[in-house]
């Protein structure tokens, strides 16, 4: 088999960098390109196998499979066949019949071949086949030149089952920047005889130094009918972030009409890049939206969003607008810098105007700057800034948060000795809140908090038992018109012991292990009146399982527990002996109260005299085959009524491809830690029709009001080569958060267009699923790589 040192330099034409490759050239004897059905791709070796996308009848073949591993050319061979070669003395080398160059992972066929080593040039001829893993080329003529590796190809047709899409053009040529040029070009992923779609231009360059495209004078044909004509359209050719168009978001809504952007995403350097977003709501008008990124050695990552609607024409004239900035670096090493300032400019923005479904209220805007210092694993200080936008113009000065101006915050925990953990939190934070309505007194000032600890930690694999002691300290310096004289300095020491312990009992019982976990947790406080301190951050914690064994019945730092109680839970589970895996785990715990629990937030409230807490359990089933189920409740001290429960049934089989939820909640109204009366159930289903249908709906009902908070609907068909997906969505707003005179049932209609291998038309509803329908993400992140190896 002659040998020829130039034969296959011209390859360098068709070898892109981004085509990964793991396994060796498959057998040149196989078609040199086709589709091919399921039937035919089982028939072939595993190794030969393309990908085939769930939808499609079959995949492109290629003669060498995408799998095949691309030699280096100075490492490898090159191998020519013909049935006849001649060597003239001008250094032109012709092969007539059969002409076969290879070189490992890359190969051209072609009736004839002539190659000049004096010149650096080479043409080929009649029946040509181009072929790298997964990408195959066909044309009539080809012409080469070895120094520029400068190239053409003329009437030639390709296939790249990398991404399922086929094409022709009249001519495809490389100049000696490596930037490929395709005249008359057309393309398609869509299967042969069946094109859906196809995209023609005129004119197409690809330039892989800077791994963008271009198209001139394009058309979009749907079934061989021309529907929209683009004069320019750039585009990426690899996984670098490039400046263009993004996918559009489309949809229309009751309120503001129809709802078109598209976004233009602008590549400004490595580190830099934005998003500018025109929008135009038929009924309120024109609006522009950006994002800026960064990413900094000195700050890290961050990002500034704004938007910005004038004379919104549903709300009374007046603009509309909203900014953020979100920060998340290392400054230096252990020195962390993170911020979070939003600004916007009414309490109906997001309603009306928010892109993300899933946020449909929010009363106040958080503007916090932080810095954290960690210089090992024991110790962390936290410097915090941090204040609040209050954009719901109902509540009352004295009912909005405080800003901490600032905040310091050291936690430490490092054990000294086996067995033995010392810690300490310590805090020094300015309050403060401006009263300018007169709805309360003013109370300013700081507060300074200690609380050092030490544990003695004891373990064993049948149980464990913590003794632990505490002293915690507040000190406080006021100042406002709400201070009473002589109360500007308040100051108290709260010693507390608690003693944490369990075990661990087993029983085999059959194919499973069960379990019997007593703990009991005992904790004592001495009373110290509290009725004269002011209350800046602190609420009365939700009672659960997990609060049994806590030893604070308050978030915050307000408030020192006075505390002689003793907390007794039981758990159990049943463990599969093969697995390893719970079966069924159930919880149930109360606390018993050996005195009046006298400190409490309001000094006005009644003073807790009951002798028990309620009674706490929770329940976690993974009943197996994708079916999982939970519950929680609590009682009240004599067990007269539950005063919340939750009772949850999900599915979400391994197939990843369907998933049905089933959940109920039901609480009492609390007063005492503002807790409001709820009756709700929900329910969100997707379950696939066939191969190329699927329907999804998610409804949250009101059993109170007797109200539907949310409903959606929507239906998705998939075929080879594009998706259609429509929802209809219909939910009621807050009537504290929408504009004046707007209607508080909202009705909105999306759709969602995607043609494979180009973008399409988005609607945000993907938010809004994410967020309440359990197992959705999970569904969407194996679709989006379902492919099948047959």
């Amino acid at each position: 088999m002659p040998r020829h040192p130039h034969a296959l330099l011209w390859l360098a034409l068709f070898a892109p960098s981004c085509l990964a490759a793991t396994a060796d050239t498959a057998d040149a004897t196989r078609p040199p390109m086709g589709w091919a059905t399921r039937a035919e791709i089982e028939a072939l070796p595993a190794a030969d196998r393309p990908e085939i996308d769930a939808t499609c009848p079959g995949a492109w073949v290629t003669p060498i499979p995408p799998k095949a591993v691309i030699g280096r050319p100075e490492d490898s061979n090159v191998e020519a066949q013909a049935d006849d070669v001649h060597y003239d003395a001008n250094g032109v080398s012709t092969l007539r019949g059969s002409v076969s160059i290879r070189q490992s992972g890359r190969r051209i066929d072609a009736d004839q071949a002539e190659l000049s080593q004096n010149q650096g040039q080479g043409r080929f001829s009649g029946n040509i086949l181009i072929a790298e893993p997964g990408l195959v080329m066909t044309g009539d003529q080809a012409d080469y030149e070895f120094d520029t590796q400068k190239a053409r190809v003329e009437r030639t047709e390709f296939v790249s089952s990398a991404i399922n899409a086929h094409g022709r053009a009249d001519q495809i040529e490389r100049n000696e920047k490596g930037v490929i040029k395709i005249a008359r070009g057309e393309i398609s992923t869509c299967p042969p005889g069946k094109r859906t779609w196809s995209f023609e231009a005129k004119d197409i360059k690809l330039d892989q130094e800077t791994g963008r495209g271009t198209v001139r004078s394009a058309i979009l044909n749907i079934n061989e009918t021309p529907v929209l004509y683009v004069p320019y359209f750039n585009f990426p050719i690899d996984d670098r972030r490039q400046s263009g168009i993004l996918i559009p978001r489309f949809g229309n809504t009751n309120d503001g009409g129809f709802d078109f952007a598209l976004p233009i995403y602008w590549n400004i350097a490595p580190n830099y890049d934005a998003t500018i977003t025109p929008r135009v709501m038929t009924r309120r008008g024109t609006m522009f939206e950006g994002e800026f990124r960064y990413l900094l050695p000195a700050l890290g990552e961050g990002k500034i969003e704004g938007g910005y609607l004038p004379s919104d024409s549903l709300y009374g004239g007046r603009d509309r607008k909203s900014l953020s900035w979100k920060q998340d670096g290392e400054v230096m090493p252990d020195l962390q810098l993170k911020t979070n300032v939003n600004y916007v400019s009414d309490n109906a923005y997001f309603i009306d105007l928010g892109t993300d479904l899933s946020i449909t209220n929010t009363a106040f805007q958080e503007r916090t700057g932080e810095l954290f210092y960690t210089p090992g694993n024991f110790w962390s200080l936290t410097t915090r800034v941090q204040g609040y936008q209050t954009i719901d113009p109902a509540i009352l000065d004295d009912e909005k948060p405080y800003a901490r101006l600032p905040q310091l915050l050291l936690v430490g925990n490092n054990p000294v000795a086996r067995g033995w953990q010392p810690a300490v939190t310590t805090e020094l934070t300015y309050f403060e809140r401006k009263v300018d309505d007169g709805s309360g007194p003013e109370v300013n000032g700081g507060r300074y908090r200690l609380d050092p600890s030490i544990a003695y930690v004891m373990e064993a694999p049948w149980g464990r038992l913590v003794p632990t002691l505490k002293a915690r300290s507040l000190v406080y310096q006021l100042e406002g018109d709400g201070v009473a004289p002589g109360s500007e300095s308040e100051q108290l020491v709260v010693p507390s012991f608690s003693l944490d312990g369990g075990l661990v009992f087993e029983s085999e019982q059959g194919h499973y292990t069960q379990t019997l976990e007593p703990r009991a947790f005992y904790l004592y406080a001495p009373y110290e009146d509290q009725s004269t301190l002011p209350n800046f951050d602190t609420a009365n914690t939700t009672f659960s399982y997990q609060q049994l064994f806590r030893d604070s019945r308050f978030s915050g730092g307000d408030r020192i527990d006075d505390a002689n109680q003793l907390s007794l839970g039981l758990t159990s589970r049943l463990i599969d002996h093969e697995s390893g895996e719970e079966v069924i785990r159930a919880s149930a715990g109360q606390i018993t109260y050996f005195r009046d629990r006298k400190v409490r937030l309001d000094p006005t409230a009644p003073i807790a005299t009951d002798a028990s807490s309620g009674l706490a359990a929770q329940l976690a089933a993974p009943i197996g085959r994708g079916w999982s189920g939970s519950a929680d409740a609590q009682w009240t001290s004599r067990l007269e009524h539950a005063t919340q429960f939750s009772v949850n049934l999900n599915y979400l089989p391994e197939s990843r491809d369907r998933l049905a939820n089933l959940g109920y909640n039901f609480r009492r109204e609390d007063p005492t830690i503002g807790q409001e009366a709820l009756r709700q159930v929900s329910g969100s289903i997707l379950q696939p029709i066939g191969i190329s249908w699927q329907v999804i709906a998610l409804a949250q009902y009101d059993l109170r009001t007797k109200e539907s908070q949310d409903l959606l609907f929507g239906m998705q068909y998939e075929a080879c080569c594009w998706k259609l997906r429509l929802y209809e969505r219909q939910f009621l707003a807050d009537p504290d958060d929408i504009s004046p005179g707007a209607q508080r049932q909202r009705r909105a209609f999306f759709i969602e267009v995607e043609l494979k291998g180009l973008a399409g038309l988005s609607s945000g509803v993907k938010s809004l699923l994410n967020n309440n329908v359990f197992g959705y993400n999970q569904i969407m992140e194996h679709q989006s790589s379902r492919k099948e190896l047959p």
